[in-house]
């Protein structure tokens, strides 16, 4: 079982700054690529925190909720390719919103990767590229790769919301903080 469970960070069943709408996301737990600066470094160590679910029913459990789709985010969700592949599956077996995906790799590097791949093509979009902690744009770098027509870039236009995200037994923020906010919010903490 263990080496087909999703090791997960993070759920949030209600957010409205993870994508359009009212979304349920899953941060996953683990990332090789560790981009300097990353946002949400405690989500890198793959073999400690976080906590294991089975794909499939947690898909299916997220696809019952009142939201508007599913977004996936890390960590890095395609060092665990197979896992989120049926993640996003199953919750489309059971819910008609849309899927989004928050990936460290570029498109050149998941195009040669059949896994990540295979993956990828289940999403709707991928906001796509490592963290670049220098940058000015909201998504520091990233580029947005449409793969369907169900999310119109026009409805992810970035915008600089944030949310704090109570845990089981911890308190997250999340969204797109300027650096002074995200300063001030861990000092207020």
């Amino acid at each position: 079982m263990l080496a087909q469970s999703l090791r997960v960070h993070e759920i949030c069943k209600q957010s409205r700054v993870n994508g359009p709408g009212n979304r349920a996301v899953v941060w996953v737990q683990g990332c090789s690529i560790g981009c300097r600066g990353c946002f949400n470094p405690n989500t890198h160590p793959d073999k400690q925190g976080g906590r294991l679910y089975e794909p499939d029913s947690l898909g299916q459990e997220l696809g019952r909720l009142p939201v508007d789709g599913l977004t996936v985010s890390g960590g890095e969700p395609l060092d665990q390719p197979e896992q989120v592949r049926r993640l996003v599956q199953s919750f489309r077996q059971v819910h008609s919103g849309t899927v989004l995906l928050f990936t460290g790799y570029t498109a050149e590097a998941i195009l040669r990767c059949e896994e990540k791949r295979k993956a990828l093509l289940l999403f709707d979009v991928a906001i796509a590229g490592p963290y670049q902690a220098q940058s000015e744009e909201i998504w520091h770098g990233k580029k947005l790769i449409v793969l369907t027509n169900r999310i119109t870039p026009e409805e992810l236009i970035p915008q600089r919301k944030v949310e704090l995200v109570q845990g089981e037994s911890s308190l997250h923020l999340t969204g797109f903080p300027t650096a002074n906010i995200q300063s001030s919010l861990y000092t207020w903490l």
